[in-house]
């Protein structure tokens, strides 16, 4: 049973590996959004303000707000599908998910092995049980009538 022991400590490691690994990923993840969010609240004042003068006069103050604000658009854009591209990496995942797999399939073995040994054992145990009812049964028919001979032909001799 040690062998199941030591299965279910790898399938455990397995498990806190995935674990770390996805948050490793969402931790990444949400690093580079809350960077391109605060990129994008520092930068774009300024940038949409010097933008929006340079543009102004020959564009006019509509058409220099739009230019600046499909930039920003863009921008942000770009950003979060870097962040939402970003994936585990794969050789960490790979290993992880193989030795959960493996420590799975293994202990599967072994319930199947205590299975049919629960089962060979319950089969023992009929058996003996069979074994003691037909001794028990020859006991009752043979010795009770015997033992009862026997007391009554001991209360004749003290009579």
């Amino acid at each position: 049973m040690s062998d199941t022991f030591i299965k279910l400590q790898i399938l455990a490691r397995a498990e806190m590996a995935l674990a770390r690994i996805r948050i490793q990923l969402a931790t990444r993840q949400s690093v580079m959004l809350a960077a391109a969010g605060l990129s994008g609240l520092l930068g774009l004042g300024l940038f949409n303000l010097a933008a929006f003068f340079a543009i102004s006069p020959s564009q006019g103050p509509a058409m220099a707000a739009l230019a600046v604000g499909l930039i920003n658009a863009a921008i942000t854009l770009g950003l979060v599908l870097t962040a939402r591209t970003m994936g585990p990496n794969e050789n960490e995942q790979r290993l992880a998910l193989e030795m959960r797999d493996l420590a799975t399939n293994e202990l599967n073995r072994d319930v199947a092995q205590v299975k049919e040994e629960l089962a060979q054992l319950s089969a023992d145990v009929r058996s003996i049980h069979g074994a003691f009812k037909s001794f028990s049964d020859v006991t009752t028919k043979t010795l009770v009538p015997l033992l009862g001979m026997v007391f009554k032909f001991g209360k004749k001799d003290k009579d």
